[in-house]
């Protein structure tokens, strides 16, 4: 272990950023430096103070690892302070968007956080070079700037034939960096989908960088059979004796030299392209939609463009549109830079206003992206995409399948056993695919090689918000599509929400596509567009998104009005479900009417002793009792639970109890309500163990109670308990964190911790003031 003084690096950071100091110090330690961080380094039988103040004082720099947590920090700001006031080298690398106040400010800094892994990496390491050598010399000559005459500074080689600069290029300076800085690796893939602007940003380099080579040659490597034509007629520009039936002497001449560029724009397949591979110390750059090329040299992954390059992009072409058109435009875009053109070149010709063309596209985007033409360009995104569609058709149809049911589904990722669970909803292609592992892996590897789509791990997601547009168009409706999907979600989603919290995550996961898929009753089947509105309101209502499930709740009920009646079962529970969302928003009498109507409907369909007739009693008696009606709640929710006792339904019984509970406090039975909290709690406790939201629930009632009889001390356990319970299961911001809140709030000062209890006590008040008449 090295003393001390010996350290070469000293990570300063905070607890919240522990990750991104342990990802840095590996990357040091990797580069053979000698780094002290405090989540290694702080083993037992150490003194923490002197050992950080002895990193601090004698390491020889400082990595301050930079968030907004570390700017609350108070340890954080004596340890890069110390390390400035010492006169030792402060690395300020940022892993969020946060500001950089005062002298951190002054301090060039870099950022680590919004790119992959090897960006991250390389330019940590750059850091790392600059504060050990003191300045970032390249490592090779840099290229003359400019060629021939004075006064013709960027005069291009004369072996060139690269297609003309696009003088509306934006942006990208990142990727333009990189592969700036890769000129040492042999080959740099472009990877990205149609239209993403590959061959554009290879232009923009080729033309940017003109003068770092003597020789630059395009070559449209989409056919291979037809690349040694192309080579063919580089060796007759450089001069060379050359037979069109062999390349040898070209390979060879680029071989033997340095500074040349080739560009192989839309290669389609790494094992045609590397015959045609030069080697030696020149530089490559492959553009293609496919994927494989990573055997061939380091793959770069083109996205979409940022917001920022998307605006100054359009503001570029529509010099006459408002930023804010151009803002609204670039959303509806997706920031694909070859759609941001075509909708430029559309309103050019057109003279179409900005606001119009707006609201067309929210109306008709398959249409008008296949609209705009491109100057030097013949296909837009519609025949891009048509023309991969009809390849991979002819690959693979069970991926074409596959591809339509995304088409359906919203633009967030989707795990991919959703269908490998369900094979036999699947048409028959797909279902053989996704019985067999090696049959699946390809067809979701042909939609990714074509980069339709993006795979992590277990999850895809669809490429972009326009290709689903456009698959939707093609597929007319899409009523077969949306109603498997809704088939698939309906069966794979567990049906039960509030007793199960292992499912959440399912939910969470799923969501997104229930709502997306949903969201067209017209292509939809009812009885699954009905249960999955239902569960989904029941899941939001859950885990505090009340005011986002009471719409869904409202199309649920029209629905199954106009599916089974007015007087069904089916509108009785969707009724109920309905009231008690808006009871929880507030909206007490509002949903009385509604629980009214479902015990009227209950009544006659399922008969006195029915425990859904109970449940709507009970609900409607918790309903008057927030109206304060305390006396004419009781007498419901007595009914209600001698109807579950009868039916030995144990754990809605003690649901009920807690509802006779809090009626019976208002009615100043305070003892008799403790009682029937305290068999509530046991139950529950019997049913779920100790760590359920019912149990959490319990105890919180039990604590109320045991407060309302000023049992304080009995009542602190409880609460503390029962808050612990439901941060573990919501997070801080959730209904019932904050009534738990108030109850040990209310408890802590009656015991006179009054700072403690006020705290929390503001926290529940500010919780009710934000969520007042339905905001969630």
């Amino acid at each position: 272990m090295a003393g001390d003084d010996a350290w070469d690096f000293f990570v300063s950071y905070t607890g919240a950023d522990r990750t991104w100091a342990e990802w840095i110090a590996w990357e040091l330690e990797a580069q053979g430096h000698l780094v002290l961080i405090q989540a290694w380094d702080m083993v037992p039988g150490t003194d923490w103070f002197e050992r950080m103040h002895a990193g601090v004082q004698g390491a020889r720099r400082t990595v301050a690892v930079l968030s907004t947590a570390y700017l609350d920090s108070v340890f954080g700001a004596m340890e890069w302070q110390a390390a400035r006031r010492t006169g030792r080298t402060l690395l300020v690398l940022r892993v969020e968007d946060c500001e950089r106040p005062g002298l951190l400010g002054s301090v060039v800094s870099d950022d680590l956080f919004g790119v992959d892994e090897d960006t991250a990496r390389a330019r940590l390491l750059r850091a790392v070079q600059g504060a050990v050598e003191g300045r970032l010399k390249p490592s090779e000559r840099p290229g003359f700037p400019g060629r021939g005459k004075p006064g013709f500074p960027g005069a291009l080689p004369a072996v060139w034939n690269v297609p003309p600069r696009n003088p509306n290029f934006t942006g990208r300076a990142e990727p333009l960096d990189r592969m700036r800085s890769g000129q040492t690796v042999a080959v740099h893939s472009l990877h990205g989908m149609g239209g993403v602007g590959k061959t554009q940003l290879a232009i923009e380099y080729a033309h940017r960088h003109a003068g770092d080579f003597d020789v630059v040659w395009w070559i449209p490597a989409e056919q291979p059979a037809l690349i040694p034509d192309h080579l063919t007629e580089l060796g007759i520009a450089l001069g060379l004796d050359v037979e069109p039936s062999t390349i040898a002497p070209v390979l060879a001449w680029l071989r033997g030299r340095e500074r040349w560029l080739l560009v192989f724009d839309n290669a389609e397949d790494p094992a045609a392209l590397r015959p045609f591979l030069p080697g030696g110390a020149g530089q490559v750059v492959i553009t293609t939609r496919r994927g494989g090329f990573g055997a061939l040299g380091t793959v770069l992954d083109l996205d979409v463009l940022d917001r920022e390059e998307s605006i100054a992009l359009l503001l570029r072409r529509l010099p006459t549109t408002s930023a804010e058109h151009a803002e609204k435009l670039a959303e509806l875009l997706g920031d694909l830079p070859l759609a941001i053109e075509q909708a430029a070149a559309y309103l050019e010709t057109t003279g179409l206003p900005a606001d119009e063309y707006i609201a067309l596209f929210r109306e008709r985007a398959a249409d008008l992206i296949g609209r705009g033409r491109v100057i030097d360009r013949q296909e837009t995104l519609t025949t891009l995409w048509d023309m991969s569609l009809a390849e991979l058709a002819k690959q693979s149809p069970a991926a074409i399948h596959l591809l339509g049911l995304l088409a359906h589904m919203a633009p967030e990722p989707v795990p991919l056993d959703l269908f490998t669970l369900h094979p036999d909803m699947l048409p028959a292609s797909l279902a053989d695919a996704a019985r067999d592992p090696l049959d699946w892996a390809e067809t979701v590897g042909a939609l990714a090689d074509r980069f339709f789509v993006r795979r992590d791990g277990s999850e895809l997601t669809i490429a972009h918000r326009l290709l689903q547009q456009s698959l939707q168009a093609q597929q007319g409706r899409g009523a077969f599509a949306n109603a498997l999907v809704q088939r698939l979600l309906f069966l794979d989603l567990p049906f039960d929400v509030q007793d199960a919290p292992a499912t959440w995550p399912r939910w969470r996961a799923l969501l997104p596509h229930v709502l997306f898929a949903t969201t067209d009753v017209d292509t939809a089947r009812p009885e699954h567009t009905s249960l999955l509105l239902d569960r989904a309101a029941v899941f939001l209502q859950t885990t505090g998104r009340a005011s986002d499930a009471r719409p869904l709740l409202e199309r649920a009920l029209a629905i199954d009005e106009v599916e089974h009646g007015v007087d069904s079962p089916e509108v009785a529970a969707a009724l109920n479900n309905l009231a008690l969302v808006l009871s929880t928003l507030g909206f007490h009498s509002d949903a009385e009417v509604l629980l009214r109507r479902s015990l009227a409907i209950a009544e006659v369909i399922f008969g006195d002793g029915d425990i859904r007739l109970a449940a709507t009693l009970n609900n409607l008696g918790r309903s008057l009792t927030h109206q304060h009606r305390h006396d004419e709640a009781r007498h419901l929710i007595e009914r209600a639970l001698a109807i579950f006792e009868a039916n030995d339904d144990r754990i809605n019984a003690a649901i009920t109890m807690h509802g006779l509970g809090h009626a019976l406090t208002n009615l100043g039975r305070d003892e008799e309500a403790l009682a029937l909290h305290e068999n509530a709690l046991a139950v529950m406790e019997d049913a779920y163990g100790a760590h359920h939201p019912r149990v959490a629930a319990a105890l919180s009632n039990v604590a109320g109670a045991l407060h309302k009889l000023h049992l304080d001390n009995d009542a602190r356990p409880a609460a503390e308990r029962a808050l612990t319970l439901f941060e573990s299961f919501y997070g801080p911001d959730h209904r019932d964190v904050a009534f738990t809140q108030g109850i040990l709030g209310a408890v802590l000062v009656a015991l006179g911790d009054t700072d403690r209890g006020q705290r929390l006590i503001d926290r529940a008040l500010e919780f009710e003031k934000r969520n007042k008449n339905g905001i969630t």
